[in-house]
């Protein structure tokens, strides 16, 4: 009884540690070459197991490569709560617009630390422009429920309906601007000519995202409003 339990605990092992090299090969490999380049060859010789590997941990190429997305995807769910927290456990308007600013400076900073594999950047980079299964997984888990805090946060202090577009899409520009910084950092660095992002450069950012923050971005007119003002304006 006891050595089947044995036998059957270094089975599980080895085919816990066979999954994961497969996945953070999987990441390596698509991230260099991207998924239709990335053949279960080169798949399992970068995990360093057999072909036959793949069907039978995954069942497909494809399978693997939305595990591999799912495990970053759990990782980044995680690192983005951290930032959703701040704007839990209050109803004061003032507060919360204060909140918001935070949550999106930490969001900045986990960006900026860099903290995660080159691959995994290149990895996303590579699923996002595909706007692919793996990304639509990634963007359910971890960006989608972070911009429906910040947008419903936006509303409350904006006084505009979570639901208006035109709040939506400021939400999503600026999270856009932030994740640039990580998944574009070429354009800011060669535009800027900085070598690297070193502290000077972060607190550059982020006083730029705090005054964003603070500006007349997120108080959308409404239609009409905004119709008046170009007419005015002309």
């Amino acid at each position: 009884m006891s050595n089947h339990a044995e036998t059957t605990s270094g089975h599980e092992a080895r085919s816990a540690k066979t999954r994961s090299q497969l996945i953070e090969a999987t990441i390596d490999v698509v991230s260099a070459v991207g998924y239709e380049g990335a053949t279960t060859r080169a798949l399992a010789q970068a995990a360093k197991t057999t072909l036959s590997a793949i069907p039978y941990h995954f069942g497909s190429k494809k399978e693997l490569y939305l595990a591999a997305a799912d495990m970053i995807a759990e990782y980044a769910a995680h690192r983005f709560a951290e930032a959703a927290a701040l704007l839990d456990d209050t109803s004061d308007v003032d507060e919360l617009s204060v909140r918001f600013e935070l949550a999106l400076i930490q969001l900045l900073h986990t960006m900026l630390e860099e903290a995660e594999p080159h691959a995994w950047t290149a990895f996303v980079t590579r699923c996002a422009y595909d706007n692919d299964d793996a990304f639509a997984l990634i963007h359910e888990r971890a960006i989608a429920p972070l911009q429906a805090r910040l947008v419903h946060a936006a509303s409350q202090f904006s006084g505009r309906s979570s639901d208006d577009e035109a709040l939506r899409l400021r939400v999503i520009g600026i999270l856009t601007a932030i994740f640039s910084f990580r998944f574009l950092r070429g354009v800011m660095l060669r535009g800027m000519d900085w070598q690297s992002i070193q502290s000077e450069a972060v607190r550059q950012i982020t006083d730029m995202v705090r005054d964003l923050c603070r500006s007349s971005f997120l108080a959308v007119l409404p239609a009409d409003q905004g119709a008046n003002r170009k007419t005015v304006s002309a």
